[in-house]
């Protein structure tokens, strides 16, 4: 029967290992996420709706917006998911926790690293049903409000501004920094496999452009070391060679070998002051 000292070794010992278990997981599901992410080509918004109104004050209004529907953002997913495949396994999959309650509708994106199973949540989407009883009304409320959680959980645009500001918009950055960062680290640090071959995989423009840069960066730093390095060394060993000359010096000395300094001393007579000094020394 164990000890409750060893046992308590024991249980400490085990959740240790869950918990760098954990943050190893954890890890691989921010580098998988980043890279499909990074992997995504945003869909088209091939649907258009007209909104009418009234304001609180009387005064009529109306715009459109385009949007891509939910079967439009999951194969958006999708396709990141099997272009990023590893030895034909996907590095991600997700699904939706769909709550309908009685005075609306809450989605969350449930997203799972395929390969240890670690899973996130996202933040809840809530909307509020105003016609509980219309079976197919509510069915579109969620359909709406999965849209909303996927499109957030994966960085995806799926709806436009209206038409007149549609025109004036600046293009969306095909990759985002952090996720870039995250990936890059997996490669560097980790010595990642799995990041090794996205990052030497096709990518669009502004994507290759922004490795390109994190490479001539890191290619930098490691030649700044070098150069560190080197000049480490050169001050080293001009520190060391005078002391390898002078315990050569003194090694002769020892052994009765010549002076080496014999040329250099002067051969002058001590002064009376130096005598008497010199005898007073010796006693």
């Amino acid at each position: 029967m164990l000890a409750t000292n060893d046992l308590e070794i024991q249980v400490k010992a085990l959740q240790a290992q869950l918990y760098e278990k954990r943050q190893k997981d954890k890890a691989s599901w921010a580098m998988h996420l980043a890279i499909v992410k990074t992997s995504i080509k945003q869909p088209k918004r091939t649907h258009k709706v007209e909104v009418r109104g009234t304001t609180d004050r009387g005064k009529t209004y109306s715009y459109t917006y385009k949007y891509a529907d939910l079967s439009d953002v999951d194969k958006s997913v999708m396709d990141a998911i099997i272009e990023t495949k590893q030895n034909g396994k996907p590095l991600l999959t997700y699904y939706f926790d769909v709550d309908n309650q009685q005075d609306g509708v809450q989605v969350e994106t449930i997203i799972v690293d395929a390969t240890t199973g670690y899973s996130v949540r996202t933040n809840k989407i809530w909307f509020k049903n105003l016609k509980t009883s219309d079976a197919q009304a509510t069915a579109s409320l969620i359909s709406y409000a999965k849209r909303y959680s996927l499109s957030a959980a994966f960085g995806i645009a799926s709806e436009d501004d209206d038409d007149a500001q549609a025109g004036t918009r600046k293009p969306a950055k095909t990759y985002n920094d952090e996720e870039l960062n995250v990936i890059w680290d997996a490669y560097v640090n980790d010595q990642s496999e799995t990041a090794k071959k996205w990052i030497k995989s096709h990518h669009d423009a502004q994507t290759t452009a922004a490795i390109k840069k994190k490479i001539d960066a890191y290619n930098f730093t490691k030649r700044l070391d070098k150069v560190k390095e080197q000049s480490k060394k050169k001050r080293q060993q001009k520190h060391e060679q005078p002391k390898e000359k002078e315990d050569e010096v003194i090694k002769k000395i020892v052994d009765g070998g010549a002076d080496p300094y014999e040329d250099k001393k002067e051969d002058k007579p001590m002064t009376d002051e130096q005598q008497s000094l010199f005898n007073d020394i010796l006693g």
